[in-house]
């Protein structure tokens, strides 16, 4: 009778063991849907947003819906964007439940063909550009239409967002991991530009031969997702860059930033006048120019030349600035290649690629936020730099030629036989030379002593002296912001673009981008873009001689850990049996 009362107690004691334990695990899984615990183990906190992604959503005032476009039969690479951009959509979310909510959509839904046609157009009108890609469906391959991208929807205002960045080939895992680099910073520039009431103004140079807008087509597409971008000529016109409004002593500027892009001829004094006053004023300037005309054209026409100083008249308003661009090419052992025929093997002219030693490739070691992260950014025909005292103003160099470099003075003969020569990088070498310069403090104006009282004193003129406190970057090369043009097809590459490799290598585009964020104070966007994801890709060739291995070990590990916990289990029970007993 004492057996059977024990047994009872023992059955009823487990019983009861079993519903407080799920009891208690209910409890927990409800205390746990109130609490938000979220750890990111990753060394590049891959999951973690910057503060300023985080500010942006706390500071929105209504819902940004984000209709991503990135859904259903999608290669593995494109499906792992689409992975990337919902876990980023899912921590903005969590830092603003109410602020950022979004869908995913499959633009192929769709069996009837017209209606799929239908999409793709309204997609297109909005701004979204699509890729065509190979999908392998019930043992064929099939070509299907895919939009990598995204609308941004703000109370009444819509923005698209390219999440892949497509350097006019195939997406492969490389392009992919640059895209999921770029999401935060695609996604927090594209909520800035939807919310935002009032762009900065900024405006291309024009009227001293700037390079035409086919030539700046890249970066002007990248600028306009952030500001309202124009051109403008100067011609003497005291207003061009500022207006006088009634009862104010001081002029206006007309543009927030202006960018001045390789000019080839003489700028008249009057011009120089207005350029220096926007500066003075507040106006933010990016400069591109070149010292030396040289022209790689005509270069392969005649097989040589010789490079001689350009005048601009420019060179006092930068030396008064706290900048000076020498007369001199760099020559640099990290440079782009060239090809060019060698001597013909029979009938046939031989194209060989050489290193051009003209066309140097800048990798930064700065830890300023505009070059911080930025890819090599490619030169041609640059010139070496100074940076000069000047009162109130701070200097920070921000691209330099490598430690093997040097410049040859003015004149300089270029000839395309320079390739096959030894240049002696070994033996007199001037290692990071600047080619790159950030401007910071109070400027100057070389006018201060040059003008006559009645003009100075004239209010209309309202000539100022000093700046307030201002900002501009020098570069020592025009060409680093001209993107490859194709005139036959009238089309243009991507800035950074490389013809020898077809796709996109170099980081000039994003460097200028980070020059203007931050001379706009646009900080923020800077510090977002500076992050960076490490693509850890499988070894394919110990892939494929260990595959077997490897799905044995995938299709049995899990099973052979639950049969031993199982058994672990067991054991523990009856060892807990016996004790009691």
């Amino acid at each position: 009778m004492s057996t059977g009362r024990s047994g009872m107690s023992k059955r009823t004691g487990d019983l009861l063991e079993l519903v407080l334990g799920v009891a208690g695990l209910l409890l927990l899984v409800y205390i746990g849907s109130f609490a938000r615990l979220r750890a990111d183990l990753t060394s590049e906190q891959r999951y973690t947003l910057r503060p300023a992604t985080k500010e942006l959503v706390e500071g929105l005032e209504d819902e940004v819906f984000v209709k991503v476009f990135l859904s259903g039969a999608l290669p593995a690479d494109l499906e792992r964007l689409s992975k990337a951009t919902r876990e980023l959509l899912d921590e903005l979310h969590v830092v603003g439940p109410d602020r950022i909510n979004y869908s995913f959509v499959d633009p192929n839904a769709s069996d009837d063909a017209a209606t799929r046609n239908a999409v793709y157009d309204d997609l297109q009108k909005q701004g979204l550009r699509y890729s065509s890609i190979r999908l392998r469906e019930d043992g064929a391959y099939v070509e299907r239409i895919v939009f990598p991208g995204a609308i941004v929807t703000y109370r009444e205002r819509s923005t698209p967002v390219q999440l892949l960045k497509s350097q006019l080939q195939a997406p492969d895992a490389n392009m992919v991991n640059r895209s999921i680099n770029n999401l935060e910073y695609e996604l927090a520039s594209a909520i800035r530009r939807v919310v935002a009431t009032q762009r900065p103004r900024v405006a291309f140079l024009e009227g001293h031969g700037e390079l035409s807008p086919m030539q700046v087509a890249d970066i002007t597409q990248a600028l306009e997702e952030q500001y309202d971008v124009s051109r403008v000529r100067i011609d003497g016109r005291i207003d061009a860059l500022s207006r006088k409004g009634e009862g104010i002593a001081v002029r206006v500027n007309s543009y927030d930033a202006l960018i001045v892009a390789k000019p080839d001829s003489v700028f008249s004094d009057r011009d120089r006048y207005v350029l220096d006053q926007f500066v003075m004023n507040g106006g933010r300037v990016l400069w591109m120019v070149d010292a030396m005309n040289a022209n790689l054209d005509s270069l392969r026409k005649n097989q040589f030349s010789i490079a001689t100083p350009l005048e601009l008249g420019l060179n006092e308003l930068l030396f008064s600035y706290g900048a000076r661009i020498n007369n001199d090419l760099v020559l640099d052992r990290s440079c782009a290649p060239i090809e060019i025929f060698t001597q013909p093997y029979g009938d046939q002219r031989k194209l060989e690629r050489f290193p051009w030693y003209f066309e140097p490739i800048s990798v930064s070691e700065s830890t300023h936020p505009i070059v911080a992260s930025v890819d090599p950014v490619h030169f041609r025909f640059a010139s070496s730099m100074d940076t000069i005292a000047a009162e109130g103003v701070r200097k920070t160099v921000l691209l330099t030629s490598s430690p093997a470099s040097y410049a040859q003075r003015n004149p300089v003969r270029i000839s395309l036989n320079m390739v096959e020569l030894d240049m002696g990088f070994g033996k007199r070498s001037t290692p990071y030379m600047p080619m790159a310069v950030l401007l910071e403090g109070t400027f100057t104006s070389p006018y201060a002593d040059r003008l006559p009282p009645a003009f100075r004193d004239d209010r209309e003129v309202a000539f100022k002296e000093r700046s307030t406190e201002n900002a501009m970057v020098v570069v020592a090369d025009g060409d680093v912001i001209a993107n490859r043009v194709d005139a036959a097809k009238g089309m243009f590459y991507p800035l950074g673009y490389d013809r020898y490799a077809n796709a996109k290598l170099y980081g000039n585009r994003e460097f200028l981008v980070n020059a203007m964020n931050y001379l706009l104070d646009d900080k923020s966007l800077i510090s977002i873009r500076s992050r960076e994801l490490t693509l850890r890709q499988l070894d394919p060739l110990r892939a494929e001689n260990e595959r077997t291995l490897i799905q044995l070990l995938n299709l049995a590990l899990p099973v052979l850990l639950t049969i031993g916990g199982g058994v672990l289990l067991h054991f523990l029970r009856r060892k807990r049996t016996n004790t009691r007993s």
